[in-house]
């Protein structure tokens, strides 16, 4: 599986820059959580990633793959969940999966399996049948993981997957992407949770004002922000964007 190699990425909206020679590369296999403050360019980033923005500047490229240039090639190895997943919720968890699996272009019987495994697999096989209206939001947010995972991608985009879960089912989400990462994929994940991200990231990098602050694992930053060897990621993310 590949990866997502971004260089020198710029985005702007008239004299507002929202994201400024952002570099970054994400391996297979390598769970990344994007973190900072709101407004920080972590959506922006992650919607330029997946086609639904086009860069000023800059190149950004999927298994190898440049998403302006090759867009067709680049989204059809990308998994995406929005902070915001739209679902057709007249439609049944089955009939909506079906919809999506067919758009992705996945064969009817492999289709049949993947639906029926996913569903076992986020224990929704008794809500088949249920309206994706009639689901709870936890509920909801499972269902669109598996949407996104359909197609077997090598790419996973998470944007805030996390957002109004409970306990219980936040536990769940963070095991299964880790297990993504485990399977090969390449996983970039943006969040405001950072202690999932202390706990559960291979790799953590901060965003603020659409510059990245800071890039590596929890000792690394650590140093970056002279703090004590035992600081907490929260602690660490102040100090680096200089909110106290």
């Amino acid at each position: 599986m590949g990866g997502i190699s971004i260089d020198k990425l710029t985005k702007t909206y008239g004299n507002l820059v929202a994201l400024d020679k952002v570099s970054l590369r994400v391996d297979a296999g390598e769970v990344v959580g994007l973190i900072g403050p709101n407004g920080a360019g972590k959506s922006t980033l992650m919607k330029i990633v997946v086609g639904i923005l086009r860069p000023t500047n800059g190149t950004v490229t999927v298994s190898g793959h440049d998403v302006v240039k090759e867009p067709e090639a680049a989204k059809e190895l990308i998994g995406y969940l929005p902070e915001n997943p739209s679902l057709y919720t007249a439609l049944t968890v089955s009939e909506f999966l079906k919809f999506v699996g067919k758009i992705r272009g996945v064969g009817d019987g492999e289709l049949d399996v993947k639906i029926s495994e996913s569903l076992n697999t986020f224990t929704l096989v008794d809500k088949a049948d249920s309206l994706v209206g009639s689901l709870s939001k936890g509920m909801k947010q499972k269902v669109a993981l598996i949407a996104a995972t359909l197609h077997d991608p090598e790419v996973l985009i998470l944007d805030e997957p996390l957002t109004a879960l409970d306990p219980k089912t936040q536990v769940f989400v963070n095991r299964w992407i880790i297990s993504q990462g485990k399977i090969g994929r390449t996983v970039l994940l943006s969040t405001h949770n950072l202690e999932i991200v202390q706990d559960y990231a291979s790799r953590i990098v901060i965003i603020d004002k659409g510059t990245v602050v800071a890039t590596g694992g929890l000792e690394t930053l650590r140093k970056l922000a002279d703090a004590k060897g035992d600081a907490r990621l929260d602690e660490v993310f102040l100090k680096l964007t200089e909110e106290i």
